[in-house]
Order: structure tokens, then C-alpha cells, then sequence
């Protein structure tokens, strides 16, 4: 548990400037006047659009971004545009928050390279507290924890998954019927028919459209379903 001495002692002694991104003009407005009103924080943007945040991102020092995981409305967004940002500024503390399926997104956003997540729920109060500690430990990754920002790293949610119904995703995402998995695998239909319906429930998914999202989600955000990361 992270105790409140603990967050004012770990706080940085100089200003922490800020950028905030998202593309609801009232979320970017509301997050950015809650930072300007601590004393150790500068917001110097607040912008709602990618092309131009990244652009005035190169004109300002930033030491911090706090940005949405998804931009619907632009033409990168999630894991992509945080490797983006990671690429072009490696030193920025990228702070990342969504509304999305939590355990998706918070992995998602550490392997794009953020140093925290939080979901919007969260109390605006923590989003300050994730911003210093991840200033004052940029090799760590934070998250909520107990509703405590608490350094942590997150799992997939393919880890939920035994190794044979891994392989039968695996084989799947290649676009192969149950029937061709069961003569690949030499396995029986109805074998491989349970390890699919095993593998969607424990990740949440209704229909075979789903599953055909998700596995192109990961394979998209670098995720290895090979059977040596098992």
C-alpha cells in the first residue's frame, strides 16, 4: 500500500510539465485543470487532436503526457500510438488511461511502453500520484492496486489460458475450422471444440466474431502465441 508521507516524500522537487491528450474536449479540459491546480505540476498542452499534440510535443519539454488509450478519431491510436510516442521521445513519462476492458488495455498500454495505467473510473487524486511516481521511477510500471497507485507488472489476459488451449488459438488465428485444427493436432473435433469454448469463456468472448477480433488485436499489439512462450 502506498502510503500519503510516502507520495509526498517520492515528489519531484521541480515543476512537472504536462501534456494532456484526449479527444473529448471536455475530458482533455476537465484533466487539464485539475493538474494546473497542484503546485507542482505545469500543463503546457491540452489538445484533443493526435497530429497536433505530437507536433507541439516537439516544440515543448515535456517531462509527462497523460493520454486516452484510444482515439477513435484518429488514424493511430492505443498500443500503436504510445510506441510512437515512445519511439520519438524514449525519455517521456507516458501516463495512459481508458474506459475499455481494463486487463486488455493495461497490458496493453505497459507493452506499448507506457510507464502507468489507470481506468477513467479512477479518483482524478490518483492520476496526480501515478504522474509523480512514475517521474521518480520511470523504469517502473504503475497501476491501481487495492485503489492505491502501486508499482506492478500486468499479465495478459491469454495467461489465463491452459497450453492446449493456447495451441488451439493458435491455429485458429490462422484461420483454420475446428475440423482442420482436429486433423493438424490429431485430436478429436470434439476435443478441440471444448479447448475453443474453454479458451472464449475464459477470456470473455460471446461468438466466433469476437474471438476472430481479439486474436487479430493481439497479433497487432505483438502478443506471441507461440508454443515457446508457454
Amino acid at each position: 500500500m502506498i502510503t500519503h508521507q510516502y507520495l509526498l516524500s517520492s515528489r519531484p522537487k521541480h515543476t512537472i510539465r504536462i501534456g494532456v491528450l484526449d479527444d473529448h474536449p471536455v475530458i482533455a479540459l476537465g484533466t487539464a485543470a485539475f493538474l494546473r491546480g497542484h503546485g507542482d505540476f505545469d500543463v503546457v498542452i491540452e489538445s484533443t487532436s493526435v497530429d497536433g499534440f505530437l507536433t507541439v510535443l516537439e516544440q515543448h519539454q515535456c517531462d509527462a503526457v497523460v493520454v486516452d488509450f484510444y482515439l477513435p478519431e484518429a488514424e493511430i491510436d492505443g498500443f500503436h500510438f504510445l510506441k510512437r510516442v515512445r519511439r520519438c521521445f524514449p525519455a517521456l513519462v507516458i501516463v495512459t488511461f481508458s474506459a475499455g476492458n481494463l486487463a486488455e488495455v493495461e497490458y496493453a498500454a505497459y507493452r506499448g511502453g507506457a510507464n502507468a495505467f489507470l481506468p477513467k473510473s479512477a479518483p482524478l487524486a490518483l492520476l496526480g500520484d501515478a504522474i509523480r511516481m512514475a517521474v521518480t521511477a520511470p523504469k517502473s510500471f504503475f497501476t491501481l492496486q487495492d485503489g492505491q497507485i502501486a508499482s506492478a507488472e500486468p499479465h495478459r489476459a491469454l495467461d489465463k489460458l491452459s497450453a492446449s488451449e493456447v495451441e488451439v488459438l493458435r491455429h485458429v488465428a490462422t484461420g483454420l475450422s475446428v475440423t482442420q485444427v482436429a486433423e493438424r493436432l490429431s485430436r478429436s473435433k470434439k476435443t478441440i471444440s471444448t479447448h475453443k469454448r474453454s479458451a472464449m469463456a475464459k477470456l470473455g468472448l460471446a461468438d466466433d466474431l469476437s474471438l476472430a477480433l481479439f486474436l487479430k488485436e493481439k497479433f497487432d499489439q505483438g502478443y506471441n502465441l507461440s508454443p515457446d512462450a508457454y
